[in-house]
């Protein structure tokens, strides 16, 4: 693909999420939480922040690894126990990293927006589906959003999205790792704060 045809589609990924919400909307984000979920929930939050009237990002697992832990606490990232949210306080429901029958508990939801980068399954519907199995990160495609959108990302969330690229492409180390990836860990080279990502 040509740069002007990929940024093209890119930007038609964004008006294509972005035309599911209006300004009224309550958007709960539900992710299981890892590297790659945190950074990628952060990522969208910044998308939606001042297109919507709140955003609450939301996990069902308990956060137990020390790195995720650490993570959440100086990169000072607020997300909630999702069995501690009211479901009908949002009108609103985004799956990241993930997709609606990979747990139980994301059965019981309908989503409005699903977007991940593992095998595409079946059995679901969302009004918004972007699924890439070729990429290694959601951190990364999330990266490609921001640039659509003009968005420079903050120092904290660069550096969640460096991590969250890092981990989940093992270093660049595994086999699908894509020259999407590449580009937006590049990219957020220069933004991230390395001494912290250490």
């Amino acid at each position: 693909i040509t740069r002007s045809a990929s940024k093209n589609s890119a930007i038609a990924r964004l008006n294509g999420l972005w035309s599911v919400f209006e300004r009224s909307d309550d958007v709960l984000i539900v992710i299981n939480a890892d590297p790659d979920a945190i950074a990628s929930a952060m990522a969208l939050k910044r998308l939606l922040s001042y297109r919507v009237h709140s955003v609450t990002i939301g996990h069902p697992n308990e956060i137990r690894r020390l790195n995720n832990l650490t993570m959440v606490d100086r990169l000072k990232i607020s997300m909630e126990r999702l069995h501690t949210l009211s479901m009908k306080d949002y009108n609103k429901k985004v799956l990241l990293d993930s997709q609606p029958n990979h747990l139980a508990c994301f059965e019981r939801m309908t989503f409005d927006v699903v977007i991940d980068h593992h095998p595409v399954t079946t059995g679901w519907d969302a009004a918004f589906i972007d699924i890439r199995p070729e990429y290694g990160a959601v951190s990364s495609m999330m990266v490609e959003y921001l640039r659509a959108a003009n968005i420079k990302p903050s120092v904290a969330l660069a550096t969640a999205l460096f991590y969250g690229i890092k981990v989940d492409t093992q270093n660049f180390q595994k086999q699908n790792m894509q020259i999407a990836d590449g580009i937006s860990f590049r990219y957020l080279f220069n933004i991230a704060n390395l001494n912290l990502l250490r």
